[in-house]
């Protein structure tokens, strides 16, 4: 399948990170193109009051249409690659291939689509978007291998109107329409021999206020140029870090927590043996030997 990688950002906060996202997945498959959108290129007038989230899976949707790309992979700007992913590539059947978020059940309230076009948004109903925390998937690391689920995904999002915004429509595609076929690369957790997304921070949730990652972020290693987790309490098994995704509810920061929160994994988030690896297996450059500015 002609395959192409889409990185999108569209605020300068990212514009570094994207840079890393960006240079870590070319290190890994210098044979597969990258298209990028950055906060220096004008988004179109008719999408500015839309989610960013929207924004992403139009660009990619819009790229792959006119470029015949039919292996569409969707990375954040806030990812590193960190070894070939062939849990997306070696799988050309299933329409949908997806990655693990936190674990824990994703429901929302959302408007019933004839509200929402009546422009009434009183009226709710709850929808119950995964049936466990093991079928819960994240929308910042995820490969369309039609793009007509892509479509369907993004007409979702449109009608769905509720907080989580992309994701919600890409749990509700892969999990309660099921009009197309879907996989969870790195499930079920626990015995998966990788990881994708933010169960490599712990597999656990945080509570209000708290964030727990570093426990289990610094005890990260590095066997034969392969990241992996270690074995702890909520890991029972090392699995490959295949990509690192920060997913860390960076999108809702100003720029001054923005720069603290980066700040904080480069100097507190990771041990040296994993910072030398970001550097130099997947070409992050300076970015975890200086302090973070945008």
């Amino acid at each position: 399948m002609k395959t192409g990688c889409f990185i999108y950002s569209d605020s300068p906060k990212y514009d570094k990170l994207q840079e890393c996202a960006i240079k870590s997945f070319a290190k890994f498959h210098p044979d597969i193109p990258i298209y990028s959108f950055s906060s220096n290129q004008k988004i179109p007038e008719n999408l500015i009051d839309v989610s960013s989230g929207y924004r992403k899976l139009l660009f990619a949707y819009s790229v792959a249409k006119k470029t015949n790309i039919q292996k569409i992979i969707i990375l954040g700007a806030d990812t590193i690659t960190c070894s070939r992913l062939d849990e997306f590539l070696d799988n050309d059947s299933k329409d949908v291939l997806t990655t693990l978020d936190y674990p824990y059940q994703i429901s929302m309230s959302t408007v019933p689509l004839s509200q929402a076009k009546a422009g009434k948004t009183d009226a709710v109903f709850n929808l119950i978007l995964s049936f466990s925390n093991q079928d819960h998937v994240n929308s910042d690391v995820v490969c369309f291998n039609n793009i007509e689920a892509l479509k369907e995904t993004i007409n979702t999002v449109q009608w769905m109107a509720n907080e989580y915004h992309e994701q919600g429509a890409l749990n509700y595609i892969c999990n309660i329409q099921n009009k197309y076929s879907s996989k969870i690369v790195d499930g079920d957790y626990e015995n998966s021999n990788v990881v994708y997304n933010a169960r490599s921070k712990g597999n656990l949730c945080a509570a209000s206020g708290e964030k727990p990652w570093f426990k289990y972020t610094n005890l990260f290693e590095v066997q034969d140029k392969k990241l992996y987790t270690s074995v702890h309490e909520n890991c029972f098994k090392s699995k490959q870090i295949k990509l690192w995704h920060y997913c860390d509810g960076l999108g809702t920061l100003n720029e001054e927590n923005f720069e603290k929160v980066i700040n904080n994994w480069i100097e507190n988030g990771f041990n040296q043996e994993t910072k030398d690896f970001f550097t130099n297996e997947c070409d992050c450059g300076d970015f975890f030997k200086q302090k973070f500015t945008i």
